[in-house]
Formats: structure tokens, C-alpha cells, sequence
């Protein structure tokens, strides 16, 4: 069983993707007219770290430039951030997305994971303070929040003890937020507000789902330990961020009506997928809370298969510690899109039945 593998792989015969967490409204108009501009610049080389893209991420932030680093893709940062920090350990939930699994082991770095529990609804609970005390000093947490692919955040109050713990007992905190702006509580619950007070602190961030350009590989990394960001940067090769991706950054911070028609969007067709998959009772055995634009479900197993020959392709998770046949994630897509797909699955419960 491969753990790497990631949604978004699809055939020929798919029609609907399901299985890869992008925007449904598609790139900004403003993005795309922007793209169109930069590729007079395409003779020229890029500024080389991304200097006015920093500092309009800064200014979101209220720092400056020197408090961020802009990548391609948030996955090189979380490569960049094991190489600069050389942790004693990597510290991961189970399961989690991949892809910090796959960062400490390209180094050789021994990986310990916390698992959460199912009958949890795979939930961090206060347990993981017990977990994060015997850990040793100078190691590596990763949190994705929400978490991928269970789509649970971690509770306001618990983090911040995670917070005062990590820092007391010398562990470096990444907090993955690349789908946080879904939740429609962002405000509350990202680490923008305690940044500035914890220097082992790293916040990470993409611009690939909330504004659905996963094609031009853009991500960012905002600390308050200026060594930090000045470690992260020294992983990075030159003009690691192309001229389109950082006219597309510059112009999608811009884009505030569209990320609030977003989170409005999202939670609108999270609502009526999550409440037309209840009614295939026979199929879709359990829902957890979604608090991202995409649902993980336990269903019949083989379901993604019976799709699939319908033009319609969901992210299977069997593929990742603690899960199994049968546990899938579901993209939040267009109402088109999600009438489909219901249609699909009610016509698959309605056979399944007949047997």
C-alpha cells in the first residue's frame, strides 16, 4: 500500500473529481487577468526570495517581510522546515496528511505518532498533552487544522495549551491552516493571534484551495523568530517562486470579497452534500462533522469504484495509518457537481439493495 498517494489522480473517464479539495468557484477573475499580465514577464527571472509578496503577506499579518517565507507550494516548506530545523523526532497525528510522514523520513529522522481514535470521531483530545510531555526536547509537531482528511480541528482551548506546552518543553510547533479559511471560523481559531508570542512557532499556509490554483505551486510560512524564517530561506533555491505564482499571490491577497463569497459558498453546499448523504443510509454508514470543504465518511467499501464507473472519482483513504476500506474523503463542490454525485450514490443504494 503506497501512503503517498494523494487525491486528485484521475482518468480519462472522470467527469466529476472529488477526490482533490479546490475552491468550486475557480480561480478569481482578478487572479486569472494577473496570470495573463505576468507572462510578459516570463523573459525574466522572478525577484529571488519573493520580496514584495512577503511583505504584502506581512502586512496581512502585521509584521514584516523578515517574519515570512514564500514557497513553491506549502509542501516545500514543510521539507524546508525538517532540513532547517533538524528535529530530535517528528511528532504526527494519525492519521494526517502524508506528506510531513514523508519530510522527516527523507532525512532520516525517526517519526512517533499520536492516533486518534475513532469512536472520537478522530478528535485530538487532552490525552495528546500526555503524549506531547514525554517527547523529546528539539522535536517536530505538525498540525494540520483541519485536519487532513478527517476535517476535525483542534478545540481554540486545547491548542493553546498545546501552545504553552510545545514552548515550555523546547518542541518546535508547524501549524498547517491551509484549509482553515473553510471553517468559517478562522478568526478563531488560527494562530495569527499568538504568532508573535511563541518563537517556536511556525504557521503554514497555501494559496492552492482558498483561491483554487494547486497548478502554479504557492505557499508561505509566517514565524516570529527571525533565525527561523532565516534558516527556512537558506533551504530554498534561488527564484523558487515563478513570476506567474508571485503575481498571482500579490493579487489574490487582494481578493477579500472572494474569499468571504467563498467560506459563504462552501458552507451553503457542505450543508446540502452532508444532508443528502444522510438519506443513503444503506450506503454511507457514518458522517463526521466537516469543518473544511470536504467531508470524510465511513461507506460500503468499494464505493469509490462504483463511482469511478460513473465518471466520478472520490479520495479512498484506506491508504493512511489508522484508516480502512471503506473511509472516504468528498470534496465540497459546485451544486451541479454535488447533485451528481448524490444522484450516483442513490442509485448505487438503490441496486446494493436489490441484491
Amino acid at each position: 500500500m503506497d501512503f503517498f498517494e494523494h487525491g486528485g489522480r484521475i482518468g480519462k473517464n472522470i467527469r466529476y473529481d472529488f477526490s482533490a479539495n479546490i475552491n468550486p468557484l475557480g480561480l478569481p477573475e482578478g487572479v486569472s487577468e494577473a496570470l495573463r499580465e505576468s507572462l510578459c514577464q516570463a523573459v525574466r527571472y522572478p525577484e529571488a526570495e519573493s520580496l514584495s509578496l512577503r511583505e504584502a503577506i506581512a502586512g496581512e499579518w502585521g509584521t514584516d517581510a523578515g517574519g515570512v517565507v514564500c514557497t513553491n507550494g506549502a509542501s516545500e516548506l514543510i521539507y524546508a522546515a525538517v532540513r532547517a530545523l533538524r528535529p530530535a523526532a517528528g511528532l504526527l497525528l494519525s492519521p494526517t496528511f502524508s506528506e510531513y510522514e514523508r519530510a522527516f523520513l527523507s532525512v532520516g529522522c525517526p517519526v512517533r505518532y499520536y492516533p486518534l481514535k475513532r469512536e472520537n470521531g478522530f478528535a485530538v483530545d487532552e490525552d495528546f498533552l500526555d503524549f506531547l510531555e514525554k517527547q523529546e526536547t528539539g522535536s517536530l509537531l505538525f498540525l494540520c487544522n483541519p485536519n487532513n482528511p478527517t476535517g476535525s480541528c483542534v478545540e481554540p482551548s486545547l491548542m493553546e495549551r498545546i501552545l504553552r506546552l510545545t514552548a515550555r518543553r523546547g518542541l518546535w510547533l508547524a501549524v498547517d491552516e491551509a484549509f482553515l479559511a473553510f471553517s468559517g471560523e478562522y478568526g478563531r481559531r488560527s494562530m495569527r493571534r499568538y504568532y508573535k508570542e511563541y518563537e517556536n512557532l511556525l504557521v503554514l499556509n497555501a494559496f492552492t484551495k482558498l483561491y483554487a490554483m494547486p497548478g502554479l505551486r504557492l505557499g508561505y510560512g509566517v514565524c516570529e523568530s527571525r533565525e527561523v524564517i532565516r534558516r527556512l530561506m537558506l533551504q530554498l533555491p534561488a527564484w523558487n517562486v515563478s513570476v506567474p505564482a508571485q503575481a498571482a499571490g500579490l493579487e489574490a491577497l487582494k481578493e477579500k470579497v472572494y474569499a468571504e463569497k467563498t467560506v459563504v459558498y462552501v458552507a451553503e453546499e457542505r450543508e446540502f452534500l452532508v444532508a443528502g448523504l444522510k438519506k443513503a443510509s444503506g450506503l454511507i454508514r457514518r458522517i463526521y462533522p466537516p469543518m473544511a470543504n470536504y467531508i470524510f465518511l465511513e461507506a460500503l467499501p468499494g464505493l469509490d469504484r462504483l463511482l469511478e464507473d460513473r465518471g466520478i472519482a472520490v479520495r479512498s483513504c484506506e491508504n493512511y495509518r489508522q484508516l480502512r476500506a471503506g473511509d472516504y474523503r468528498i470534496a465540497v463542490r459546485s451544486r451541479r457537481e454535488n447533485e451528481a454525485l448524490l444522484q450516483a450514490i442513490y442509485e448505487e443504494e438503490a441496486a446494493w439493495q436489490k441484491i
